[in-house]
């Protein structure tokens, strides 16, 4: 009796070990926006390197949480979605490769390199987030940051600008809120070259 007994534990401890419990994976969302550029043959910056500093953010934007707010009062955080990477870096690149694509200056440079640049872009991201509003029957997006080009020998200002974008997302759920955030996102970088081109000229 006693051995029959152990089989059937041996026999249910076997069976339990080759089972695993699978959990829902989060479905994972890019911020890459499309980086329509203009190319600027004819600019005043041609002799001059840019440094692309890396974005400064809240901690939020440093993570690859997704969140959104309801009546711009509460902040919450999307269970079963996520980004493939933190707003802040990806942010970071977009507008590197963007402002590379005007051609405005001598080289464009990401804020790893260890060469020196005449110019740095600081830039601060405001807010980069999915609202909803109306009992969940709305939903919008708003994307706002704040440049500064600096000028690195004086370390003085030469200008600012901040930027603020909004689009209406197309589905009340967070792939939706993913699509708005990058057309966002490139309505923006766009205006940020505009910017830029009119210090070059």
């Amino acid at each position: 009796m006693k051995k029959s007994i152990k089989i059937v534990l041996i026999t249910a401890l076997t069976l339990l070990s080759g089972c695993t419990i699978t959990t829902p994976s989060k479905a994972e969302y890019r911020i890459s926006p499309r980086i329509e550029v203009q190319s600027n043959e004819e600019s005043s910056c041609k002799e001059k390197s840019l440094k692309i500093a890396q974005a400064f953010s809240a901690s939020s934007l440093m993570s690859t949480k997704m969140k959104y707010t309801y009546d711009e009062a509460q902040e919450f955080t999307y269970t079963e979605s996520a980004w493939s990477r933190s707003p802040s870096r990806a942010i970071t690149a977009a507008l590197l490769s963007s402002v590379r694509g005007t051609h405005l200056f001598k080289s464009v440079n990401s804020y790893k390199s260890r060469s020196r640049s005449n110019l740095i872009l600081e830039t601060n991201i405001e807010e980069f987030i999915q609202h909803y509003e109306e009992e969940n029957q709305k939903s919008f997006v708003k994307v706002i940051i704040s440049f500064s080009l600096v000028d690195s020998k004086t370390s003085k200002i030469i200008d600012t600008e901040t930027i603020s974008v909004k689009v209406d997302t197309k589905s009340l759920n967070a792939e939706g809120g993913a699509v708005a955030l990058n057309s966002a996102l490139d309505k923006l970088l766009i205006k940020n070259n505009e910017w830029l081109g009119s210090l070059c000229r």
